[in-house]
Order: structure tokens, then C-alpha cells, then sequence
């Protein structure tokens, strides 16, 4: 099977007092070798931010998260079939009533890592 992970999960892992590092740790020292693990391109986007943010006491840290993330992962792209996905999802969310039509944008990024998931046939569960 092939993980992608969203950078929740990625931030929990490499951070060992998060409440949920012990869950992906096991998790992870389950998977069998013909298991895969994939980020989205979304997270780098989302890591890169963090780190211009940081302050320069954590830069170093944040840097050398990405560096790993860069070697140890899949690096999985936007698609045009993932972004016809985010379109049909995007709406079937806010005709429902799961996310306010005000939280909505807030989630974007959630519905995009999704779209890509169901497209690739990658598993995207919660913590």
C-alpha cells in the first residue's frame, strides 16, 4: 500500500513531544516493504512557508525536515485528473453541510491533498 502523509502527520513525526508521534511511529515500524510513503508537493509548499516564518533558532531544525522529506519521500504532483477531483469534492463539500460555507476556504489545501489521493490511489486516513 502507498501512504501519503499530509504535513500534519509529517510535523508529528519529526516532532517527538507531539501527542500523535508514538501512533505514527508505530504505524510506521508496521508497514511491510511493499509499502510506500509519499507527500504531497503541498507540504513542501507548506514546509517552505514555515520555515521563512520561523524564527532563526528554528530555521536550521524546519530546513532539515525538508531535506529529509526531500530524500525519504515520494514527492507526488498536482494533476489535471486531481484537480478535476478538487473541483467535484470542493462542491460536494459545500452543498453538504459537513463544512460551513464559511470554513470552506480554510480547508483547501485538505481537499486538494484528497483530490490527489483518490487519483493516485494513495491511502490518506487521519492520525
Amino acid at each position: 500500500m502507498k501512504y501519503l502523509f499530509d504535513s500534519n502527520v509529517i510535523s508529528d513525526l519529526y516532532d517527538i513531544r507531539a501527542k500523535n508521534h508514538i501512533v505514527i511511529i508505530k504505524k510506521l515500524n508496521s508497514l511491510v516493504n511493499s509499502d510506500s510513503l509519499a507527500i504531497s508537493i503541498l507540504t513542501l509548499y507548506e514546509f517552505e512557508y514555515a520555515y521563512n516564518n520561523a524564527p532563526d533558532n528554528k530555521k536550521v531544525i524546519i530546513r532539515n525536515d525538508i531535506n529529509h522529506l526531500k530524500t525519504n519521500f515520494e514527492i507526488t504532483p498536482l494533476s489535471i485528473a486531481s484537480a478535476e477531483m478538487f473541483g467535484l469534492l470542493k462542491k460536494k463539500f459545500k452543498d453538504s453541510s459537513i463544512i460551513s460555507k464559511e470554513n470552506i476556504k480554510k480547508h483547501n489545501i485538505d481537499i486538494m491533498l484528497a483530490s490527489c489521493a483518490i487519483c493516485e490511489k494513495l491511502y490518506f486516513g487521519q492520525r
